[in-house]
């Protein structure tokens, strides 16, 4: 196996795990079924974040669990970015969810699934990983095959 062949793989991978973030959040926006959490867990992960360009923030991991129709519940998390008020979870605040009908599992605050910049941005981003892991690898065999015709 080439020296470059793992790398290339694993951001290839990385690639298609960013478009289909992308894509998945702007599905849950446009198929997704709604719902209301309940916030079930607040943690604060790490210390201060320096490169926030404000001092005081904090990353947040938000966990939640809602309803279906049917009776089951789904948890789900999400993370956020915050100030240094630490919030408790006392089982009443509430948070807008969309999920997908045939799979619940598949979730995000609905404030995560609405269309903005950075859904277009991420599935970008997945396809330019995607072309330039794979560009000079193709361009390769396009050079090996010239020569063996010749």
């Amino acid at each position: 196996m080439r020296r470059h062949t793992i790398p290339r793989i694993l951001l290839s991978i990385l690639g298609a795990a960013m478009i289909a973030l992308g894509v998945g959040r702007l599905a849950l926006g446009v198929v997704g079924e709604h719902g209301t959490a309940v916030i079930t867990s607040v943690r604060r992960q790490g210390g201060e974040l320096t490169t926030a360009g404000k001092p005081g923030r904090y990353f947040y991991h938000i966990g939640y669990s809602f309803n279906l129709p049917d009776g089951r519940i789904v948890d789900g998390w999400t993370a956020r970015v915050g100030d240094s008020t630490y919030i408790k979870a006392d089982g009443k605040s509430t948070i807008p969810v969309r999920y997908l009908k045939v799979l619940p599992q598949v979730n995000a605050p609905e404030s995560s699934t609405r269309l903005s910049i950075g859904q277009p941005v991420l599935i970008g981003a997945g396809i330019f990983l995607i072309v330039v892991m794979n560009r000079d690898m193709n361009r390769k065999k396009i050079n090996k095959n010239k020569r063996q015709r010749e």
